[in-house]
């Protein structure tokens, strides 16, 4: 039966369990704030794997080394009744270890008295495991996923004094265990997803321009960018280099001449020093706001090899080449030491694989399928 203290102590307890944090931060958080209600010398928070030992650990106090707990709790995984209990039955209910073990049964096992409670100075165990996969029904009772990691969560005492109210409460506590820990880990994936996004657009270089065209915000790898393609200092960080905004005020212009959607426009491109600055301009209209994305490219000269990229054999794409160099077929023949029936030969087979007809249309093509178009 539980008090009127047990059941102030459960509500703080789940105020605190449903603050929003990572999985990291939430893991720290449960082994802290449980033992306010359940009393524990030791409370440790695992993910675990029952079928292929695989633990990740978190304790509290931090009085077990990782390593060496990790070590023996893999090594006599097997050997622990509450384990082969919940292996046998699936029931994940809290459980204590003198549930199933006399006092002398216990000082017998090797592995999880010996080598694990006794050097704590721990006599007993209770151990909840939080099922945290959906479970299926079949003929023979229940399926579980044998690839799945469970939550479980490990009190210890220095003598056998676990009670049903530690049992009750344990149990109680199990669904809001499980929902808040899902919240943690959503949490932890929007902040990775986040970060990635954050990495990416830092990595093109992002710039986000008001709807008076003044800059709201903009990356460190954008300012770099228009600071070495536009030789300007930024003193004024809220305004763009004049010749670039005046590109982005001319695009504006024409979105707002339609009513119609809006079509993307072909990027800005700038070259120097042999690459190209790419800045693409993309309206959001309902914010009143506009998107730069400014990407820097290596320019590639052209060459056979690169033909090649063209699904042309090494031949053809030689003889491209020098189709793109004005090259007539007598003097590619010469170059290559090949006929000129041979060149010609080729040339047919590049004409069908790019399905063009024509020297200038296979040289457009290849030019164009390479990226090698400069649109201004």
């Amino acid at each position: 039966m539980l008090t009127n203290t047990d059941l102030k102590s459960i509500l703080i307890f789940q105020q605190e369990l449903y603050v929003s944090c990572n999985v990291e931060a939430f893991s720290k958080k449960i082994i802290s704030i449980l033992p306010k209600v359940i009393p524990s010398e030791l409370t440790i928070w695992s993910i675990t794997n029952f079928y292929e030992p695989r633990l990740s650990f978190v304790t509290y106090p931090n009085v077990v080394s990782y390593e060496e707990l990790a070590k023996t709790t893999q090594l006599y995984f097997y050997e622990h009744p509450i384990a082969q209990y919940y292996l046998r039955t699936g029931d994940g209910k809290a459980h204590k270890i003198s549930d199933f073990l006399s006092e002398n049964q216990l000082y017998y096992l090797e592995g999880l008295y010996q080598k694990h409670l006794r050097p704590l100075c721990m006599e007993d165990q209770m151990v909840l495991v939080v099922k945290n996969y959906n479970e299926t029904s079949t003929k023979s009772g229940v399926s579980i996923n044998q690839e799945q990691s469970e939550i479980v969560v490990s009190l210890h005492r220095p003598k056998r004094d676990f009670c049903e109210r530690d049992r009750l409460i344990l149990n109680l506590l199990c669904p809001h265990l499980l929902v808040a820990y899902h919240n943690a880990t959503a949490l932890t994936q929007m902040e990775q997803e986040l970060a990635q996004l954050s990495r990416t657009a830092d990595e093109l270089g992002t710039i986000i321009l008001n709807n008076d065209f003044k800059i709201q915000l903009i990356t460190k790898r954008a300012s770099q960018l228009l600071i070495h393609y536009f030789q300007v200092s930024l003193h004024d960080k809220n305004y763009l280099p004049e010749n670039l905004l005046r590109w982005v005020k001319h695009h504006v212009s024409l979105l707002q001449q339609t009513n119609e959607f809006y079509q993307p426009r072909l990027p800005l491109q700038v070259e120097q020093e042999g690459k190209k600055l790419l800045v693409r301009l993309i309206p959001k209209q309902q914010a009143e706001q506009y998107l730069l994305l400014l990407e820097e490219q290596i320019l590639h000269s052209l060459s056979a090899e690169l033909l090649e990229l063209l699904g042309l054999t090494k031949r053809e794409a030689e003889v491209l080449f020098w189709i793109t160099q004005d090259k007539s077929d007598k003097e590619i023949a010469s170059i290559l030491n090949l006929s000129t029936g041979t060149v010609k030969k080729h040339t047919e087979h590049i004409y069908k694989k790019l399905g063009v007809q024509t020297r200038i249309a296979a040289v457009m093509y290849a030019i164009k399928s390479l990226g090698m178009l400069n649109y201004q």
